[in-house]
């Protein structure tokens, strides 16, 4: 439900009244016509409907005062009022002569005068408020009707009936002035038609038009009497005026209804059409195309109808340009009213013109509001305007300026201003445009604390940095006398592992020719010579084999020693490792569990090693085998890569856990087992083999096997893949 727009309201009882009493007064002109009454009583109703059309044209224009619209009715209804008093007048004549009042005659005047302003009224509806071109166009638009339907009525009628002589020029000019007024008062209600929104507007509209052609069926019997010079019959005339007023009061009752129903927010009541916009135009061509066929007829061209063709035809163009200059300014206008930034025009005395919609809405006041107020009312007290008007004035001016809201409040804004010269004046308009910069001083604001914020971090920072740098020098020179200490104990502790070196050396000979004495007389007592049997025999065979276990411990210092030492040579050489192998197997003979030892060699190739050092490897881990493996059978198998030979000796004892196959390999390491007991050892044996054939070239790893127990696989280069070097004929291993 629309609101209605301020200062009006819906027709009420008196505009109701009002209307009803025209019908009254158009029974009363009818039956006035009749043959009993006489003419005089008839114009007086007349005069009665007219009054009662101008009192609710008046009304409508009053309800409408804030709307354009609103003048265009009070032209009406000074229109219809003027017809009013002349009929009424007309009256008084017929009351005193018993005739119709000669033309020209005051009464005339009056309804001319009437028919002038209606035609402005309808003229002027919808003739603004808008832009300048928009009103130039509408006003060309008036005039190129009007001076068509003028001229083509010169053409037609007058200039026929006075070449006919039918009538004086007077005559013919009376006569046919009101049919011409009706006509242009007809074709501008028709123009409004076009344009005018759907709805009791165009109704009220429609009704106006209809006016006028009941109009101009009146006018017509009455001129035709001017003409002929006869008295006219008033009955039908009057019947008819009578009938044209009432439409027209009916018109202005519907407008107010439209009116009452229009909310202020609404769109304009008259806009543009293209039917609208090609009645110029067609009047133009209707009257150009008379021109030219009544010359293609006459033979000669009528100097008027040429004057009219040519004054229309140089007011369309007019009308074109207009429509031009107005589509450009529109769409300047729309870019301005629709930019996000703020833009408005200054008169050189500081009163703001013009305004868009941006600019009223920063400042916080109504888009109407803006125009007309000083310049100085927006700024803030403090602001130089007389300084930033002049000089906006002269060359331009530009800076940051505080704005003040309709509600108090300020903000800040870059105001710019550039001179624009109007021709008409001659003085300069200043067109200004702004941006707010509130929200870019807000994030300066915030950008500038954040900028505080690092500096502040950056200060406790290169506090914490010197802090940090301070501690790290202590911790440096407390790592540096930590290492320096360190480096003292390795080289203490580097010497003592050469004093047990040399000690384990020395001891190691002294032992072994003692070891050596001990072993060959208990071997000429064991002898068959020496007559010694049972027990005593038995002890010293115990004695004989710890001499022989304690010898080989000795010999495994010795050989161990010398390796770390670097005093351990090895011949390298192409060896047959079958051959090795099965001379390693044989020196087991005669030992307990050698009958469980089985050898699965295939055809080997030669591989680079030292036949002493393989000796010793290959005792160690079968030694190691029938030790820890007391049961099961022992074997020793073999396979040919591409660059090397591996060897392996799989046994069937306890096997060794994943976690301690690279521990086995460590110096003097031994298993925590159950036979650790039974079996003795010193955990020399594989840390002796894993350095050995690392000199060699090698390697050794531990495995579980398959089908249980331990499975020892070494590997050595192939003698036929690796070229042997020179120098590599003897090869002393690193010191460990």
């Amino acid at each position: 439900m629309r609101g209605m727009r301020p200062g009006r309201r819906a027709p009420g009882r008196r505009e109701t009244l009002v209307v009803g009493a025209a019908g009254l007064g158009i029974a009363a002109a009818w039956a006035s016509t009749a043959e009993a009454a006489t003419p005089a009583i008839a114009l007086l109703a007349l005069g009665f409907v007219r009054s009662g059309a101008a009192l609710l044209a008046l009304s409508t224009a009053e309800r409408l005062r804030a709307d354009p619209v609103g003048r265009a009715w009070r032209f009406l209804g000074v229109g219809w009022l003027l017809a009013a008093v002349a009929s009424v007048l007309t009256s008084v004549v017929w009351a005193f002569d018993g005739r119709w009042p000669p033309v020209p005659s005051f009464p005339n005047l009056f309804l001319l005068a009437g028919s002038t302003s209606m035609l402005w009224g309808l003229a002027s509806y919808g003739a603004g408020p808008q832009e300048r071109f928009g009103r130039l166009r509408h006003w060309l638009d008036i005039v190129i009707i009007v001076v068509a339907i003028l001229g083509l009525v010169a053409q037609v009628l007058l200039q026929p009936v006075l070449a006919a002589g039918i009538a004086s020029t007077t005559q013919a000019f009376w006569g046919l002035l009101w049919p011409s007024l009706d006509l242009v008062l007809i074709t501008l209600a028709l123009r409004l038609i076009l344009i005018v929104r759907p709805g009791s507007e165009r109704w009220s509209v429609v009704l106006l038009g209809v006016s006028g052609t009941v109009g101009l069926a009146a006018d017509v019997i009455t001129g035709y009497a001017t003409l002929t010079g006869e008295a006219p019959v008033l009955r039908t005339p009057v019947s008819l005026w009578a009938a044209g007023a009432f439409l027209a009061a009916l018109a202005a009752f519907l407008a107010a209804r439209a009116a009452s129903a229009t909310s202020a927010e609404d769109k304009p009541s008259v806009g543009t059409s293209q039917p609208g916009a090609l009645l110029p135009v067609a009047m133009t061509y209707a009257v150009v195309g008379f021109t030219a066929v009544d010359a293609w007829l006459q033979g000669t061209v009528d100097p008027f109808g040429l004057g009219i063709s040519i004054a229309l035809t140089v007011l369309l163009f007019a009308r074109q340009g207009v429509i031009a200059g107005q589509s450009e300014m529109r769409q300047v206008a729309a870019l301005v009213e629709g930019a996000a930034d703020m833009a408005f025009l200054c008169r050189p005395d500081g009163t703001i013109s013009f305004a868009n919609p941006s600019f009223a809405a920063a400042l916080r006041r109504p888009v109407d509001s803006v125009a007309g107020i000083p310049l100085a009312t927006v700024l803030a007290p403090d602001t130089d305007v007389a300084g930033l008007l002049a000089g906006g004035a002269r060359n331009g001016w530009q800076g940051e300026v505080m704005l003040v809201r309709g509600d108090g409040s300020k903000f800040p804004a870059r105001l710019s201003l550039r001179p624009v010269v109007v021709e008409r004046s001659n003085r300069p308009v200043l067109a200004a445009t702004a941006v707010d910069l509130s929200l870019i001083k807000e994030r300066e604001a915030l950008l500038r604390s954040a900028l505080d914020d690092v500096a502040a971090a950056r200060v406790e920072l290169m506090a914490l940095n010197r802090d940090l740098e301070a501690k790290v020098d202590d911790r440096t020179r407390e790592l540096q006398r930590t290492v320096d200490d360190l480096d003292r104990l390795n080289r203490e502790l580097l010497a003592l592992d050469r004093l047990k070196s040399e000690f384990v050396t020395l001891v190691s000979h002294e032992l072994r020719a003692p070891l050596t004495s001990i072993r060959a007389g208990l071997e000429l007592m064991m002898a068959d010579e020496a007559g010694i049997a049972g027990t005593a025999r038995e002890s010293l065979r115990l004695i004989l084999e710890e001499t022989e276990r304690l010898g080989r411990f000795v010999e495994a210092i010795l050989d161990l020693s010398a390796l770390e030492a670097g005093r351990f040579p090895l011949r390298v050489a192409p060896l047959d490792l079958g051959l090795v192998v099965r001379e390693a197997v044989a020196r087991f003979r005669g030992v307990s569990g050698s009958e469980r030892i089985s050898i699965r060699l295939g055809v080997l190739p030669p591989v680079l090693a030292d036949d002493r050092a393989m000796a010793s490897v290959l005792y160690h881990l079968i030694d190691n085998a029938l030790k820890y493996a007391p049961r099961g059978d022992i074997v020793l198998s073999s396979s040919a890569e591409t660059e090397r030979v591996s060897l392996a000796v799989a046994d069937r004892g306890p096997g060794i856990p994943e976690a301690e196959r690279e521990r086995v390999f460590d110096m003097f390491h031994r298993l925590d087992s159950s036979d650790a007991r039974e079996v003795y050892g010193h955990g020399l044996g594989l840390h002796l083999v894993r350095r050995l054939l690392e000199a060699m070239g090698g390697g050794i790893r531990v495995e579980g096997d398959p089908e249980g127990g331990a499975r020892f696989e070494l590997w050595l280069p192939r003698a036929d893949r690796s070229p042997l070097e020179p120098a590599a004929a003897e090869r002393r291993p690193e010191g460990g």
